[in-house]
C-alpha cells in the first residue's frame, strides 16, 4: 500500500503467539530446544530469526555472567563456547553446579554456543532492513529509524529496553499487549 503526503500506512492486525513458534531453518531443532529451554523474552527475541550474531552471542554471555551470584568469576575463551566458572569461597561444588545450570536454563547458553559456532552469521544477507520496515509498518519503530539505528539500539540492552521493551517485557507497566504480537512476528518473519 502506498501512502500519500500526510497519510500514514496502516498494517493489518497480526495474530502471532510468541509461545508457539516453529523453526524451519537448517538448525531448527537446536533453535527450538533453545527457545523452549528459556522463558527469557530477550533470549527468545534473539532466537526467533534463526540467526545468532556476534553481538547477540556476547549479549547472551553477559546475561549468563550477570545471572550467577555475586562473587562468581566467569571466563569465556574464544568464540567456540569454552568457558570456566569459579565459585566464591564457601560455595560448594554442588551449589556451584546448581547455580550454573539455573543460569544456563535462563539464557539457553549451551544451545546458543552451539548455534553460534555452526552458523556464525556468515550469510551476508541483509535481514535488518526488512525487519525495521516491518516494525515501521506496525507502528513499533519510528518512521525515521534506519537499519544502523536498529543495530545500535538492539546491541545495547538498555537502549533495547527503552525503545522496544514495552513490546517484549510483560513485566513493564507500559507493556503493549496489542502490538506485542506484531513485534514478535516481525522478528520471526519481516514479511509479516
Amino acid at each position: 500500500m502506498l501512502a500519500g503526503c500526510g497519510q500514514s500506512q496502516s498494517a493489518q492486525p497480526v495474530d502471532f503467539d510468541k509461545n508457539d513458534v516453529t523453526f524451519t531453518g537448517p538448525n531448527s531443532i537446536t533453535f527450538q530446544k533453545a527457545y523452549d529451554m528459556t522463558q527469557s523474552d530477550v533470549v527468545r527475541k534473539i532466537l526467533i530469526d534463526e540467526h545468532i550474531t556476534d553481538a547477540e552471542f556476547d549479549q547472551i554471555r553477559e546475561m549468563y555472567s550477570n545471572c550467577l551470584e555475586e562473587g562468581y568469576e566467569v571466563e569465556f575463551e574464544g568464540d567456540a563456547g569454552a568457558r570456566s566458572e569459579h565459585a566464591p569461597v564457601g560455595v560448594s561444588g554442588e551449589q556451584a553446579l546448581k547455580d550454573a545450570k539455573q543460569c544456563e536454563t535462563r539464557t539457553a547458553l549451551p544451545y546458543i554456543e552451539i548455534l553460534h559456532s555452526v552458523e556464525g552469521y556468515a550469510s551476508g544477507e541483509d535481514t535488518v532492513t526488512p525487519l525495521v520496515d516491518c516494525l515501521k509498518r506496525h507502528g513499533i519503530a519510528d518512521e525515521t529509524m534506519t537499519a544502523e539505528d536498529y543495530k545500535r539500539i538492539v546491541t545495547d540492552p538498555d537502549l533495547d529496553d527503552e525503545y522496544f521493551g514495552k513490546y517484549f517485557n510483560e513485566q513493564r507497566p507500559d507493556y503493549d499487549a496489542e502490538k506485542s504480537p506484531a513485534y514478535w512476528a516481525c522478528n520471526a518473519n519481516p514479511n509479516s
